[in-house]
Parts: structure tokens; C-alpha cells; sequence
């Protein structure tokens, strides 16, 4: 009698598998594009825009994916991940700053749980930050060139979930080498500070602490300076929930979303399926970078580091690996207010907050856009079309990693779009970027 039943029961699930397929297996397969409202002859200038991109050799190679209402039209790879191996839908990439958004959805569900607030100042659980304070240069010729005076107030939460709080990267001092930049990189690169993207010794509780203690770029809430605040915020996860950021993220954003190539290190029997980076000098030279440290600059990294070192410090700002199908999972949760495939992670009114375009009042998005955009919770959010660089809506978000790496959601158009190369430098990818996203809204027919 028990063996009947079990018969059935295997029987019945098969056939409500194949009726009510889940989320994530229905959208990763293909839809007609026309059903969702997205025209197949104009997404094929995609096709066209990057392999001429790759015929280029602008770069070696990349995935692009763009859904809409909740179903993937478009997913299509181009050109090399490795030397004679090509590009793969699940092709593994070193995502960077698109960990950030990851991240600030950690500190969110914590925030639900009402074990946080963001108005808490972060000196309430790492105690290091009280009393900070903040770089000002003197007049050329002043030894020292600098003083350092005590910050308006402390660091919030909030502060660093939108780039508020003063903190910096060393990079910076490369982008915008004027001395107030130069003297505070000086600072972290003789305290041992890291970016996240080198096989970094230590802990990230270790190196947060070391950074407590130098001083801010500016003001906590006067100026919008991209940094290191995710770095803290992965601590503060790991201190506010017991467990490492790594094992945290894991249980309850990964293994939830279904996200089973996303991690902060590679298990061995995956290293073949992580792209290769490649050097790219915007005129058709591209080779591919070797493994070990690199030195540019002011600041330091490695392309072997998410699977050589220590394996230790997991960066919240840029230490994460992900795939295309991996990341469409995560940007369809937001788009859904916080649920996917039956799975609550937020709250519809949590996704609100973190898309709101107010956290940082007057100050716009500069890093990567301009005026025009602000950064929420997250990601830049596009607040009017008024602007030399346009998402497509009023609303859009987005956020990309500097390997060149690219995510844009469209609330309004129900659309996500992601572009995965691994082309270096960053700066690079800002023109292939703006016309993928241009390619991918005006395929929009409805």
C-alpha cells in the first residue's frame, strides 16, 4: 500500500513540474519576446552591436541578458572567456562592486528584523568609528599640508548604505589625483588598506577596525564619496548576526534565490568556468591579464584573488563571483518587490526605501553618472531623463563592477538587463555599456 502511494505521489509531482514549472526554470528558458512585449528583430542589433564589439577586440568576450515581465528574451554569449574557450551562459565573473547591492540587501533584512536601524550610528556596534575625524588641507607650503578636525557628527548606517559617510577607496586617488585624495590614500596605503579585489590578509573585522581609526574624506552626509562603507557593512552583518558574511549571505540570500554559482571564493571544481580578465586598450590590443598582485597606482589588486590567498576577508563592496542566470535571480527579487519564485527576502515597503531617490538630498551620483542621478540604497537611481547618460525611465536602478560588469532594472518597463564582460580598465566599458542599454530599451514595442 505504502509503495502505491509513493507511486503516485512521485507521479502527481511530475506532472504539476511540468503544468507549474517554478520561477526560476519557466523564466531561464527563452520566450518569444513579442509576448512580453519586445521586438526579436530589434533585439537581434544586439547580436550585431557585439560581434562587431568582439571582432573589434574591444573585448574578448561577454554574456548579455534582458528580461521582461518576468521572462528572460534575450540571452545570448559572444566571443572568448579563456584562451580557446568560449564564452558560456554560465560563465562565472568576478562581479566587484555589483556585491554592493548584495550586501545592502543583507543589511535590509536585518533592518526588518528590527535589530538595526539606519539612523543608527555604526560606533554603536563597531566602537572604533567614535568620535571620527575628517581630513582638511591647508595652504600650499603648510607642514603639515593637513589638520584633521572633528567630524559634525557620527557615521549612520545610512550614511554608508548610500556613500555618505566620507569613506573613500584608494583607487579614487587615480580617478581624481587632487591633494585632498592623494594625502587620505596615503593614509590607507600605509595602514595596510585593501579594496577587496587583492588576496588580502586578515579578516574584514580587522581590516574595518584599522579603518575606524584614519580619518574621513568629508562630513558624514556632505558629499557623495565612493568607498569602502559596504566593506563596514559586512562587518556590521557579521557582528549583528553571529555569523560571517560569507555563511550569512549564503543562507539567506543565496541558497533562498536559488543562486548556486554566487559566492565570495570558488570551490575548485569551478575555477574552469570563471572568465579570464582581459586587458583592453580601447583600440583592438587586447591580451589577457596574467594572474598575481597588479599594481596601478595608488591601489592594488589581483585577478586570481577569489580563489588564491588566504580566502579570509570577504569584501561586502566587491568580493563576490555570480553568472547571468545567478544575478537574474537576484534583480527579479527587487523588481518584485522582495519576492521571487514563492520566496519572500524583503518586504515590498524595504525595496521602496532602497529605490527612494532622497537618501542623499542634493548630492547626485557622480561616480558613474552625474547629475540627474542619486544613489539610494544600493545602486544609482535614475531621477529624471534630463541627462547626458539615461537608463530609459524615471526610476531605473543600476550599479556595475570594475571589471566591467553591468546590471540596469526598469520598474516602469517591468525589464532587467545584464552585461558581463571581464574587460580592463573600467572606463572602457562605459560606451558599450550606454549603447547596450539603448539597444535594449528601444526593443521595447508595446
Amino acid at each position: 500500500m505504502k509503495r502505491k502511494f509513493y507511486l503516485v505521489a512521485i507521479i502527481v509531482s511530475l506532472i504539476l513540474l511540468c503544468v507549474f514549472p517554478a520561477f526560476g526554470q519557466d523564466a531561464l528558458q527563452l520566450q518569444n519576446p513579442e509576448t512580453v512585449g519586445l521586438s526579436s528583430e530589434r533585439l537581434a542589433r544586439m547580436d550585431v552591436f557585439m560581434e562587431r564589439m568582439v571582432k573589434e577586440r574591444q573585448l574578448a568576450g561577454g554574456v548579455v541578458l534582458i528580461a521582461r515581465k518576468g521572462k528572460v528574451a534575450y540571452f545570448k554569449t559572444f566571443g572568448l572567456a579563456d584562451d580557446g574557450k568560449a564564452m558560456e551562459k554560465e560563465t562565472i565573473f568576478r562581479i566587484a562592486s555589483m556585491s554592493k547591492p548584495l550586501t545592502s540587501t543583507a543589511v535590509m533584512l536585518l533592518y526588518e528584523e528590527g535589530r538595526i536601524l539606519l539612523s543608527d550610528p555604526i560606533s554603536k556596534y563597531i566602537p572604533e568609528f567614535k568620535n571620527p575625524k575628517v581630513l582638511e588641507m591647508l595652504p600650499r607650503g603648510t607642514d603639515p599640508p593637513f589638520r584633521l578636525v572633528p567630524a559634525k557628527r557620527e557615521i549612520t548606517i545610512r550614511d554608508l548604505l548610500s556613500h555618505t559617510s566620507g569613506i573613500s577607496y584608494r583607487f579614487l586617488a587615480n580617478w581624481y589625483p587632487d591633494p585632498k585624495h592623494r594625502q587620505l590614500i596615503d593614509f590607507y596605503k600605509e595602514a595596510g588598506i585593501s579594496d577587496g579585489l587583492s588576496e588580502t590578509e586578515g579578516t574584514i573585522g580587522e581590516m574595518v577596525r584599522t579603518l575606524a581609526a584614519l580619518p574621513l574624506y568629508a562630513h558624514p552626509g556632505e558629499v557623495f564619496e565612493y568607498g569602502l562603507s559596504l566593506d563596514v557593512l559586512g562587518y556590521l552583518v557579521e557582528l549583528v548576526s553571529g555569523v560571517s558574511l560569507a555563511d550569512f549571505m549564503e543562507q539567506r540570500i543565496f541558497k533562498p534565490l536559488k543562486m548556486k554559482d554566487t559566492c565570495f571564493y570558488l570551490p575548485g571544481e569551478k575555477l574552469t568556468r570563471l572568465s579570464a580578465i582581459w586587458i583592453s586598450d580601447g583600440k583592438g590590443k587586447l591580451e589577457k591579464m596574467t594572474d598575481g598582485p597588479k599594481e596601478e597606482g595608488d591601489y592594488s589588486y589581483s585577478p586570481s584573488f577569489q580563489y588564491k590567498g588566504p580566502k579570509m576577508y570577504y569584501s561586502g563592496g566587491a568580493g563576490i563571483v555570480s553568472t547571468a542566470s545567478d544575478y537574474f535571480r537576484f534583480c527579479q527579487m527587487l523588481l518584485n518587490q522582495g519576492e521571487l519564485d514563492g520566496v519572500r527576502l524583503l518586504s515590498r515597503k524595504s525595496v521602496e526605501l532602497m529605490t527612494a531617490t532622497n537618501h542623499t538630498g542634493d548630492l547626485d551620483a557622480t561616480l558613474l553618472h552625474g547629475k540627474g542621478w542619486k544613489f539610494g540604497l544600493g545602486f544609482a537611481i535614475e531621477e529624471d531623463r534630463g541627462h547626458d547618460i539615461d537608463g530609459g525611465s524615471a526610476g531605473v536602478y543600476e550599479w556595475a563592477g570594475i571589471f566591467s560588469t553591468r546590471f540596469s532594472i526598469d520598474p516602469r518597463e517591468e525589464k532587467i538587463t545584464i552585461f558581463l564582460t571581464q574587460t580592463h580598465p573600467f572606463a572602457l566599458h562605459f560606451g558599450i555599456w550606454d549603447r547596450v542599454v539603448v539597444l535594449s530599451n528601444s526593443a521595447i514595442i508595446d
